[in-house]
């Protein structure tokens, strides 16, 4: 199976005041950890946002199609634009997060409609696998106005799968972070 690897980049990061994606992390933009992950996995690489400066790096970018709705809204962009079957997902501030946790998930999930990681504490359902069929159940959700990725994880009847470091889930959300 082929799959598109997408980055979440469309957050407002309002209490890290620039956009995250873009912040150098130990000498490189914080997606390009994200590219590098997916890069290995999948023959399509995709940004979802609305900021044309992530267009530097040289991949498609893709706009939501329902504004301001949060996580939801840049799923749906992301499996209508995809040019495969499946979606392997990764939000664009966790530069720790390496292929062999997305190969993970790809050799561990059953025939659920989304596989997602999920630590001893947390599920990440911006991190995982979604596949082109889960677009209709997301539709449902937005046109329900429920935007939240837990609500779509029990509809998909999503599978979760541990991650083996849990430091790659880290992710960056204020300047002290970075630190």
């Amino acid at each position: 199976m082929k799959y598109t690897g997408v980055i979440l980049a469309g957050g407002l990061s309002t209490r890290m005041g620039q956009d995250k994606g873009l912040i150098n992390y130990n000498g490189k933009a914080m997606v390009e950890y994200c590219i590098e992950a997916l890069k290995p996995l999948c023959s399509e690489i995709t940004i979802s946002t609305n900021n044309p400066d992530y267009s530097r790096f040289g991949y498609k970018l893709i706009h939501d199609v329902y504004k301001e709705i949060g996580p939801i809204g840049g799923l749906h962009a992301a499996l209508r634009a995809a040019s495969n079957d499946a979606i392997l997902v990764c939000p664009c501030d966790m530069p720790l997060i390496k292929s062999e946790d997305f190969k993970k998930i790809i050799d561990d999930k059953k025939e659920s409609t989304a596989v997602v990681q999920s630590s001893t504490q947390k599920v990440y359902p911006t991190l995982g696998y979604y596949p082109k069929r889960s677009l209709t159940t997301i539709i449902n959700q937005i046109e329900k106005k429920q935007y939240k990725l837990q609500l779509l994880l029990k509809e998909l009847n999503a599978q979760y799968i541990g991650i083996d470091d849990e430091n790659a889930l880290l992710n960056f959300n204020q300047p002290e972070d970075l630190k």
